[in-house]
């Protein structure tokens, strides 16, 4: 293990450290350290981060192939079921994706899907090695609502229920809907923008052009291109904490596999206000999987060097916990916060002075007088947060 690795896990329980360095690119290799490490473990300690880090089926096929007699026999076979089942929803979600993706074709949408199976057979060759639990599907802001048609044809809800038309303010506060199939049980997320928060990024045309088919599916389905992928998933795990290393380890298999160009990265990360986030995604595959950086991702990484430095030790903190959201860490609203760069904390202060659908809900006001919903906002947050602690403490 290098210095870096353990400063950065500083903290983290034996069974997380032992997980990390299993899933480096060659651990039979260091089989004789990690046979030294598997002592002591809290076996079912492990196999719960490992589930929690949607990990199993990495973990599976590394054991499989590699010298670790040292797993016992009943977590060998946890992982092994685990995989298994997790290669038939990956093809019952590969179906429905082709299936919604050709829908939305046929009516003259254009979609990119951001994630998925078409994301688990380009970062890892096969979609078992890879989990998700929805399609991602990314479309013109003007085809929202066609997009709910065609959903609802497919069968079909959203998760939100009606919205309040009256403040059309949710399509640049929010960034996606949410649907999902009552019987299928599958759930589709339609995105008109990448991201949620207020940062520049590419608009849909832009993306088009440059996007790609996949090469896995015989429905056409686009993907982003490999530049633009890199930087959305950089930004996604990011805001999430990169709680589950899952996120992580597609940054390694990206590095170590695809060839990009260092350059367009930066200039990307740059335009949209992300370059630290950049930065901190290097410094935690460099520190926790070993992931080999050559000189343009080195160049890259020494542009906003402290600031991702800082972002990554912030980063680990989620990742021991074993939550279900990084919401639930007190320090989560902060580390969110110092992702933004300046300009999109500009934004997020006038963000929070416009007008939402929850005021309209929470305060029906006539049309004529929703000029009103702007002096009241402050008011209506008030109430709002009163009302929840007031929930909360009667439990």
């Amino acid at each position: 293990m290098n210095l870096e690795f353990e400063d950065y896990t500083t903290g983290f329980p034996q069974e997380l450290k032992l997980m990390l360095f299993m899933i480096q690119s060659d651990p039979t290799s260091q089989s004789s350290a990690l046979e030294a490490m598997a002592e002591n473990i809290d076996w079912n300690l492990f196999m719960r981060l490992v589930y929690h880090h949607r990990l199993y089926s990495v973990l599976y096929l590394k054991i499989k192939h590699g010298n670790m007699s040292f797993v016992p026999a009943n977590v060998v076979e946890s992982f092994r079921q685990e995989y298994t089942a997790n290669t038939f929803r990956m093809l019952h979600l590969t179906a429905e994706m082709e299936h919604v993706c050709g829908a939305l074709a046929g009516q003259g949408i254009r979609n990119i899907t951001l994630k998925g199976p078409a994301l688990a057979h380009d970062l890892y060759g096969e979609i078992s090695m890879r989990t998700s639990k929805d399609l991602d599907i990314l479309i013109p802001l003007e085809d929202v609502a066609a997009a709910e048609e065609v959903l609802e044809t497919l069968g079909y809800v959203t998760k939100e229920g009606t919205r309040i038309t009256a403040v059309q303010s949710w399509k640049w506060r929010e960034h996606h809907v949410c649907y999902m199939h009552p019987v299928k049980r599958t759930q589709v997320e339609v995105h008109w923008r990448l991201n949620p928060d207020s940062g520049k990024e590419s608009d849909f045309e832009v993306l088009w052009k440059r996007s790609r088919l996949s090469p896995y599916t015989q429905t056409p389905v686009r993907m982003l291109e490999r530049e633009d992928l890199w930087v959305y998933l950089v930004t996604h795990g990011a805001r999430h904490g990169w709680f589950r290393l899952r996120w992580l380890l597609d940054i390694d298999q990206m590095i170590r596999t695809m060839p990009m160009d260092t350059n367009l990265l930066t200039k990307r990360l740059k335009a949209e206000g992300r370059m630290a986030i950049g930065t901190q995604a290097l410094r935690l595959v460099s520190a926790l999987l070993n992931t080999p950086l050559n000189s343009s991702y080195h160049s890259l990484l020494s542009l906003n060097s402290k600031t991702g430095d800082r972002l990554a030790r912030h980063g680990v903190l989620f990742m021991h916990e074993m939550v279900e959201s990084p919401a639930h860490v007190k320090s989560y609203q902060s580390y969110l916060f110092a992702l933004r760069s300046r300009r999109q904390k500009m934004f997020f202060f006038i963000e929070r002075l416009y007008p939402s659908t929850w005021d309209v809900e929470q305060f029906p006001l006539p049309r004529y007088l929703h000029f009103l919903y702007f002096p009241l906002r402050p008011f209506l947050w008030f109430w709002r947060r009163m009302k929840r602690n007031t929930m909360a403490e009667r439990g």
